[in-house]
């Protein structure tokens, strides 16, 4: 048996064993109830496919032609796999369809004037014949992709071809002609035709309505909570020192200004003694100054004396202003400044404070560690909003813009869903995962998440809509669509192409395709895809 390649979800070794239990069941109905196959037992002597083929040579070893190159078949002609024939020159499947005042060449299945293989001039003439023997497909059938009444039938016209072994039209036979499943849009379908009416119901094949709700379009992505950076700060000494003591631990919220940390620091000591020696000599240079100005308006002093009493003066009152803000660069405060004037305190202590209202969130320090300039000892944090970090893969780059916003949910907090609005877009997609990069800020709930957490998010892409929910085991793929199937009659069934929304549990949202009238298989769904792909497993349209 020759296997061809299906979708890479569908598990081969089961879909064989449904296979086996679908086409057992072929006998399992009444002898009314059975399809009429005479067309195949009429002609039982004929070659099957294999032999066909077997037969099949060319004089060139290399050389091949339109019965054993696909590639090489008129494309808007069905293709009878179980005669290796166009379906509108097979006369076994076909027997109204014939011309009997036409020659017709059994070696390659064709009338005789339009086989070019026994003719090869036939393909220099003008292609008229050809078109004229395709317009008897294209001519008489319609196939409305994108109908999505009640009924959703394709409707075949008089003279189309007609499927006599499952008792369709022959474009909308899903077994016979699978890969015109391929070209569906959503709402669109074709006929799947059991062997009896009983064989869907033996074969544990159930249906159900599906149930129509709202639902709000967005994009899934994944999300890793962090916290925002634009209200954290990592608190360290600004002169180097050793730790005195700690006034505050993990966890603790502190507010702006609150002492988080004493130091022995050596180069405070010697900032507020030079601030203290240069108000000193501020206050020297100021007295001199004073009198040389007196005395040069008095014409009593030179005015150079005038003039170097005053540049010393300023110079002074610069070297003031400059330890000042060494000392206010160091953490000191105006009034602890102050402080230091009054008290004359040349002491090595310095204190580090929270610069603002948060929790702090880490700690590297104790007591008697040394710490250089820019070593951390704190980490402090708000906590009343988050970041999530967005990894959106690159095919929804369209939807994902700033002011997006976002719903993220944690398996370790059920129930609870945090909203937040995009704040950045990357410029680059990971050129490893194909992901694009997106950061959202939460504000409500932000305090319940914890920094690491790892979730899914849903970044809304539009307002609600009117969505119909089927359970997922209802959507089966196919060449990377997705399909469900609804039944028609007990013995046939549509397979429909719809397009998907949402995951939500154990259903799935259908956007487009079906209505909340439509029969929709709900258990059994694999069964009917096997049926669907059992011509493709070597179980032709009338392997009997």
């Amino acid at each position: 048996m020759k296997v061809l390649k299906n979708e890479k979800t569908l598990n081969l070794f089961s879909m064989l064993s449904l296979c086996v239990l679908v086409l057992s069941l072929a006998g399992c109905g009444d002898g009314e109830d059975e399809h009429d196959h005479a067309q195949g037992g009429a002609h039982a002597d004929e070659p099957n496919a294999a032999a066909i083929m077997a037969a099949h040579k060319h004089e060139n070893a290399d050389a091949t032609c339109f019965m054993c190159d696909p590639a090489k078949r008129e494309k808007s002609r069905f293709w009878c796999r179980e005669h290796v024939r166009y379906e509108d020159r097979c006369w076994l499947c076909h027997p109204d369809l014939e011309d009997k005042n036409r020659l017709y060449c059994k070696e390659h299945y064709l009338y005789e004037d339009e086989c070019f293989l026994c003719h090869p001039e036939l393909k220099n003439k003008d292609a008229s014949t050809s078109d004229a023997t395709t317009k008897d497909v294209e001519d008489h059938v319609t196939h409305d992709h994108g109908h999505q009444d009640t009924d959703t039938t394709q409707t075949a016209k008089a003279g189309a071809l007609f499927c006599n072994e499952h008792n369709v039209a022959e474009i909308e036979c899903a077994i016979c002609q699978p890969d015109l499943t391929t070209s569906l849009k959503p709402g669109g379908n074709m006929k799947i035709r059991f062997a009896s009416i009983h064989s869907a119901e033996k074969a544990g094949i159930r249906t159900g309505l599906p149930r129509a709700t709202q639902s709000t379009p967005s994009i899934e992505s994944l999300c890793q909570v962090q916290y925002n950076h634009n209200t954290m700060a990592k608190v360290s000494p600004l002169a180097d020192g050793v730790i005195r003591a700690v006034k505050h631990d993990v966890g603790d919220t502190v507010s702006a200004g609150d002492v988080l940390v004493e130091l022995h620091s050596a180069q405070a000591a010697t900032i507020k003694s030079q601030y203290l020696s240069a108000l000193v000599e501020r206050d020297i240079r100021h007295q001199t100054f004073t009198r040389e100005k007196r005395l040069y308006e008095q014409k009593i002093s030179a005015e150079k004396n005038y003039i170097e009493a005053q540049a010393s003066h300023r110079a002074a009152e610069l070297t003031v202003k400059n330890l000042h803000q060494q000392l206010i660069n160091l953490g000191y405060t105006p009034q602890e400044i102050s402080v230091v004037e009054k008290d004359q305190d040349t002491s090595a202590s310095l204190v580090i404070r929270a610069p603002f209202d948060g929790t702090i969130v880490s700690r590297d320090a104790v007591a008697g560690e040394a710490k250089a300039i820019g070593q951390p000892v704190f980490t402090i944090a708000d906590l009343s909003t988050r970041w999530l970090i967005l990894s959106v893969p690159s095919r929804h780059i369209a939807h994902v813009q700033k002011g997006k916003t976002v719903a993220a949910e944690f398996e370790e907090l059920p129930g609870l869903t945090v909203e937040g609005q995009i704040t950045w877009v990357d410029t680059a997609v990971d050129p490893r995962s194909k992901m694009l990069q997106a950061r959202a800020v939460v504000h409500d709930n932000a305090q319940q998440i914890k920094t690491g957490l790892f979730g899914k998010a849903s970044i809304i892409t539009g307002s609600d809509q009117p969505v119909t929910l089927v359970p997922r085991d209802s959507v089966q793929r196919h060449e990377g669509a997705s399909f469900v199937f609804v039944r028609n009659e007990p013995d046939l069934y549509s397979i429909r192409r719809v397009a998907l929304g949402q995951t939500r549990g154990q259903t799935i949202e259908i956007l487009e395709g079906i209505n909340a009238n439509d029969p929709v298989v709900t258990d059994g769904s694999f069964v009917v895809m096997s049926e669907f792909l059992k011509s493709r497993l070597g179980a032709g349209c009338a392997d009997h």
